[in-house]
């Protein structure tokens, strides 16, 4: 891009803002991880072409959206679910009378500040040199100096609170200059670029209320109404003339006019802030995000990925679905790519974008994304699933992680039975990770054979046997027994969401929850060698009551927390005396 009049940046909460054509992008650093948001403006491109007028579109335009970005910004840091609506009605009321409120107060104090004041101290300078006929001329100069003076003052404080906020903007610069100068969009390049950007709406206006403070006062009216359609009139015109020496000017590149640009920069200086790489990612991120929607494409026909991702986000939040990779596997699963790939993906076709709304909408429904696709990711291997097999939970993966931690430090090529198997998502990934001998067990004939279809597509040895907890495994003997059994009460297995998607006999662990783990404990001893070892993964609260059925046959009892603290897995070793 040659010259990037058509484009703003912005610091914002937490992040950076651009203004392209009629593209707003807002990116936010969030816990580590730019999130960004674009929204279609709708303005006018075809006023932007007359010269002057086109002046007056940019401050409004870029006003109205430094606005949209701040309050877009603000949604992403602080995302929370929706309220109800005349709870939303009370907080929206209130957070615009607080808007309106401090516009008043500001409007006040700039008012004491920069009218008020000066022309105390203009009337004061000139009482102490006596002067009883004072000059216009000399008066509005004199003041109009005092009043720039106050508004450099007061712009430099303001800046010096806004230390992180201006490292945002600082950021904003420094990818703009990379944009114009035309180096590539990297984090070291754009970190050695300048602070301060000479196409900048804060210079514009700025250096537009300085000319005026000086230039309105020589046109004073006395009739009050003809007095503010003068000044209106005037400072429109003094911000066209200077907005369109910007533009000028920003078409060159050499020393003489780099000198032009000395007032931009100088004003730029009270806000120039050191920047960090995670400034300047953000804006850079962002800024990539904004470009990639060119000129001429029409979103609505084109389907923009990004703006239909970013669609598709708001509605799934409407609707109380907050994580942001149900969106993203969405997509991925319709173009078959992964979430990196997603990133560098800029367009949709219709018929993809079909089946993404199709998606969505039994997403929205409250059915799960593995149930709606028929598979599921466990410890980095995809797993086939069918009705009779329960989803994979994450939880489950800090089960299989102790598990294959405890075979690293003891002696390789055990054998280890996964009782009640499921899909053979612990099994085969047991299998997969070690060289242990592993056996699966299910009472579901519908639930081995989709065991069995994962391993041969995994290409992992796993012996699958239909069997009702122990009865089929005559004799046999194992190292190591691994089970993540049904432990929902079955009081409260229709009240869960996921009882209409899961199977019942995955979920079902008796009247306390408890069923399995009984019956798994009492007959394991016959079934593990000396030195065994047994693991199993429990539901909220049932540690002390698994524990207590262990201590009969097993000692060394222990516990891994998942990320919420609760106790999840529970461990302990067969007693030597058996």
């Amino acid at each position: 891009m040659d010259k990037n009049t058509n484009m703003a940046g912005f610091a914002v909460a937490g992040g950076v803002c651009y203004l392209h054509n009629n593209y707003l992008a807002v990116g936010v650093d969030k816990e580590g991880q730019v999130v960004v948001r674009l929204l279609r403006t709708n303005n006018d491109a075809r006023l932007r072409k007359f010269p002057f007028i086109r002046a007056l579109i940019f401050v409004i335009v870029a006003i109205k959206n430094a606005i949209l970005g701040y309050l877009l910004s603000k949604k992403i840091l602080y995302n929370k679910k929706e309220k109800l609506t005349i709870y939303k009605f009370f907080v929206n009321a209130t957070k615009y009378a607080v808007y309106f409120v401090g516009f008043i107060v500001g409007a006040i104090i700039g008012q004491l500040l920069l009218v008020v004041t000066p022309n105390a101290v203009t009337i004061n300078i000139f009482n102490i040199f006596n002067y009883v006929i004072v000059d216009a001329l000399l008066f509005n100069l004199v003041n109009s100096l005092i009043t720039t003076i106050m508004l450099i003052l007061v712009t430099y404080l303001l800046c010096r609170l806004g230390n992180n906020f201006f490292a945002y903007q600082s950021a904003v610069n420094k990818a703009m200059n990379a944009l114009r100068n035309k180096k590539s969009l990297d984090v070291d390049i754009v970190l050695n670029e300048k602070t301060k950007y000479f196409f900048n709406p804060f210079s514009i206006v700025f250096i537009t209320i300085i000319i005026a403070i000086f230039v309105l006062p020589l046109f004073y009216e006395k009739i009050f109404w003809l007095n503010v359609i003068y000044r209106i009139v005037l400072f429109a015109i003094i911000l066209s003339t200077v907005y369109e020496i910007f533009v000028f000017l920003n078409q060159y590149d050499n020393k003489f006019v780099k000198i032009l640009y000395a007032p931009s920069y100088w004003v730029q200086s009270f806000f120039s802030q050191t920047t960090d790489e995670k400034s300047v990612m953000c804006a850079i991120v962002t800024l990539k995000e904004v470009l990639m929607i060119n000129d001429k494409d029409d979103i609505k026909t084109q389907h923009n990925l990004i703006y239909e991702w970013q669609k598709l986000r708001e509605e799934f939040l409407a609707n109380n679905i907050t994580s942001e990779s149900d969106v993203d596997w969405i997509f991925c699963e319709v173009l078959n790519c992964n979430r990196a790939e997603l990133k560098t993906i800029k367009y949709i076709s219709p018929i993809d974008l079909d089946k993404v709304k199709n998606f969505a909408k039994i997403r929205i429904s409250g059915e799960p994304l593995q149930r709606i696709f028929g598979h599921s990711n466990f410890y980095g291997f995809e797993f086939e699933l069918n009705d009779d097999t329960l989803i994979p939970r994450f939880d489950t993966e800090i089960l299989v992680e102790k598990v294959l931690k405890d075979i690293k430090n003891g002696a390789s090529g055990q054998k280890i039975l996964d009782m009640c198997t499921g899909s053979g998502c612990i099994a085969i990934t047991l299998s997969k990770l070690s060289d242990c001998q592993v056996v699966g067990v299910d009472i579901s004939e519908s639930a081995i054979s989709m065991a069995r279809i994962n391993a041969d597509r995994l290409n992992a040895k796993v012996l699958f046997v239909k069997s009702n907890l122990f009865d089929n495994l005559s004799e046999q003997k194992f190292d190591i027994i691994v089970s993540n059994p049904p432990y929902i009460k079955s009081s409260e297995v229709d009240e869960l969401e996921v009882s209409h998607y899961d199977p019942h006999i995955a979920l079902d662990g008796g009247s306390d929850g408890l069923d399995f783990y009984r019956q798994i404990i009492q007959e394991a001893p016959n079934h593990l060698n000396k030195g065994g070892k047994i693991y199993f993964e429990l539901g909220k609260g049932q540690y002390e009551d698994v524990a207590e059925m262990l201590k009969e046959n097993f000692d060394n009892i222990g516990v891994r927390l998942d990320y919420q603290g609760i106790e999840r897995v529970i461990f302990a070793d067969l007693k030597q005396t058996k």
